[in-house]
């Protein structure tokens, strides 16, 4: 028998004594997600009934209206009460549901303006507003009729255009829209938490037990011992999620609900669709328990594994609730997308408009990502430092206070260490979404301004001072060699054009709200040299010193542990995510992407000088470009592609400024990085 069977076959049956993995996986799925449905339906019904049990009081208050009067009085969802206080005080104090205020008829036409008054925090009166307004619709269209008798014209006079609904849509086919909106998640949540405990217990429980270290002793290939863990975490995962299928398929196609039969709905699944959602599902739960193994596994206890795995836990429902908002289409972008793209796969499987082609991209995709992330557990199982600690020592924060715990994590080469950065950044975040926006609103691009001085340098320069690191190492103010700032300055103009075209390549596929590029356009914008030095100030040289300090400065610099590319890329996806919007998210792959340039570029030369220059020429030249008027007017159609000849170009000038900052000579000092690793 393998080894890794062996294993497997180990944790498997450890696993399963565990009570909270057979409550993920047998309890929820099987026995209490049925139960829980109908409870909640009866609770529905409950509810509605008992809003209806009694007739919903009203008041009129106005001129006299008899045959509104009548009407009300002959509705049995209604009844009519006088009300001798403030129409609004008696609404509040839940004597009346809604108030009619009907005005005086207007001259000539003879219209009756009428005012609704009701408590649109209160069912009740939500209830009693739309009785009332069905009776007051059903008053206008008798005072319509008398009218038109009283003219001799006939009841259709009124009404030239005659609409009626006609669905061609099946009620399966319906119900299969309206499961489609929240099945997916369900199954993508199960399949995650199916994997998430036993993922914990398997790494960071053995560890705090004590036990992973015995069982990496035993005559048994490492490898053999991360297939196991592996297999276990993942089959436990895709029996959850199978489990889960079964339960919901069988809950909802029995007609074990009343509410579906009620509204018209009919649930009904075929089973070549079932067994497609049940093959994706397993690349999914190997995808899950992969990334959480690997992550788990560098943690020292559970209650450690849970705070890391929770955000990863969150950022999944994102992509995972996509189906279920409108107007987003499914195509090949979505389908290479992680979770995402199954999600929206399992949604077009129960509406019944998979497409097949779709679907096998889906399949793919996630099977490499799973294989992506089994490589990614494997390494962290390789790693004694991850396996057996030796990292950073923990201080109580509570005990020697902030200063004392930001300085305990200065590193050897007086580098902040990644947790400091980590909190640091995550401070600059929140300081320049909530404090940096309220400038921008109330004193505009003078906002701007501040916020970037404020909120970005002067939290840097501070963290560097009182926090005790080495501002050269830090922040790299090494000063540059002549080498590096002709090879920033080539590689930043062949970076430009490419990052306009992926920009432009990105419409394809996230829509573009051309008005906030038009009001981008106004903001880079100079009529003036007074304007055009402005901007250069506001929307170059600031960014240039404040944004460089905290992403290619304390980011890049208190990284210094982790391989160059990783730094690279994490510091690319951190100043992308900086530049979302509320209104869009087309900012951040071009973003993300001059951020990996530059934070490249920092490297290689030591220097954060060579990255304010990179940054500054960008900005710059969308300023410059922006305000002549000749280059305005040429590229004055914003969905126009650019001009493919940059491309080559381009190209050209990338390799030829990475050539030149692969030269030794580029470097600003023998120590062009705080890791030992060579970028």
């Amino acid at each position: 028998m393998s080894a890794w069977r062996v294993v497997a076959a180990k944790e498997l049956r450890e696993t399963l004594r565990d009570r909270r993995t057979l409550l993920m996986m047998v309890v929820i799925p099987v026995l209490l997600y049925p139960v829980l449905l109908i409870v909640m339906e009866q609770l529905l019904l409950f509810g509605q009934r008992n809003l209806e049990a009694e007739p919903a009081p009203v008041a009129v208050v106005g001129q006299s209206a008899p045959a509104l009067i009548e009407i009300l009085e002959r509705e049995d969802g209604l009844r009519l009460v006088e009300i001798g206080e403030d129409p609004e005080a008696a609404v509040r104090a839940d004597s009346v549901g809604a108030v009619a205020l009907l005005g005086e008829e207007e001259p000539g036409d003879g219209t009756r303006p009428v005012t609704l008054l009701y408590d649109a925090a209160s069912d009740r009166s939500n209830r009693a507003r739309g009785e009332l307004t069905a009776a007051l619709r059903a008053w206008g269209d008798s005072a319509l009729g008398d009218r038109l008798d009283a003219r001799g014209l006939p009841r259709t006079f009124a009404e030239p255009v005659a609409i009626a609904d006609s669905s061609i849509a099946r009620p399966d086919e319906v119900g299969g829209y309206a499961l489609g909106r929240i099945l997916p998640l369900l199954l993508v949540v199960i399949t995650l938490l199916g994997a998430f405990y036993p993922a914990i217990d398997l790494a960071a429980g053995e560890k705090e037990r004590g036990t992973l270290e015995t069982l990496l002793t035993a005559p048994v290939p490492p490898r053999a011992v991360v297939a196991g863990k592996f297999v276990t975490v993942a089959l436990i995962g895709v029996i959850a999620a199978g489990l889960n299928l079964g339960s919901m398929i069988l809950t909802f196609q029995t007609g074990a609900l009343q509410l579906t039969a009620a509204i018209g709905l009919e649930v009904s699944l075929p089973w070549s669709a079932v067994l497609a959602i049940f093959v994706t599902l397993v690349p999914l739960a190997v995808l899950f328990g992969a990334v959480f193994l690997g992550i788990a596994v560098g943690a020292s206890s559970f209650k450690e594994a849970q705070n890391a795995l929770t955000p990863v836990y969150m950022v999944v429902l994102v992509p995972a609730m996509l189906p279920a908002f409108p107007g987003i289409d499914f195509g090949p972008g979505l389908a290479l997308t992680p979770v995402a793209g199954v999600a929206f796969f399992f949604r077009d499987l129960m509406t019944g408009e998979a497409d097949a082609a779709l679907g096998a991209l889906v399949l793919v995709s996630t099977t490499l990502y799973a294989l992506a992330a089994l490589a990614f557990a494997a390494r962290a199982f390789g790693n004694e430092r991850v396996l057996f600690g030796g990292g950073e020592a923990e201080v109580d924060a509570r005990a020697v206070g902030p200063l004392a715990w930001l300085r305990a994590r200065r590193g050897a080469l007086g580098v902040p260490s990644s947790s400091a950065v980590l909190l640091f950044v995550s401070f600059v975040a929140v300081a320049f979404f909530w404090v940096g926006i309220r400038l921008q609103v109330s004193l505009g691009e003078s906002g701007l301004l501040a916020a970037e001085w404020l909120l970005l340098l002067t939290p840097a320069v501070a963290f560097v001072v009182f926090g005790g690191f080495d501002p050269v190492r830090t922040l790299s103010l090494r000063r540059p060699t002549r080498t590096g700032v002709a090879g920033g300055m080539i590689l930043i103009a062949g970076a430009m054009p490419l990052v306009w075209v992926l920009g432009w390549l990105q419409t394809f596929v996230l829509p573009v709200p051309w008005e906030m590029l038009e009001g981008l356009e106004q903001l880079v914008t100079a009529d003036s040299a007074g304007r055009l030095a402005w901007l250069l100030l506001l929307l170059a040289v600031t960014p240039a010193l404040c944004e460089e300090a905290v992403f290619r400065g304390v980011l890049l610099g208190g990284t210094g542990e982790a391989e160059p590319w990783r730094r690279v890329v994490l510091n690319g996806v951190v100043f992308g995510l900086f530049h979302l919007s509320f209104e869009t998210v087309i900012r951040f792959l071009p973003a993300a992407t001059l951020g990996m340039v530059i934070a490249w570029a920092v490297l290689r030369t030591g220097s954060i000088w060579v990255g304010v220059l990179m940054h500054f020429l960008n900005n710059g030249a969308i300023v410059v470009l922006a305000s002549t008027p000749g280059v305005r007017e040429y590229f004055s159609d914003p969905e126009a592609p650019p001009p493919l000849w940059l491309v080559p170009v381009a190209a050209v000038l990338v390799w030829a400024g990475a050539r030149v900052l692969q030269r030794p000579a580029a470097a600003a000092g023998a120590d062009t990085s705080n890791s030992s690793h060579d970028p």
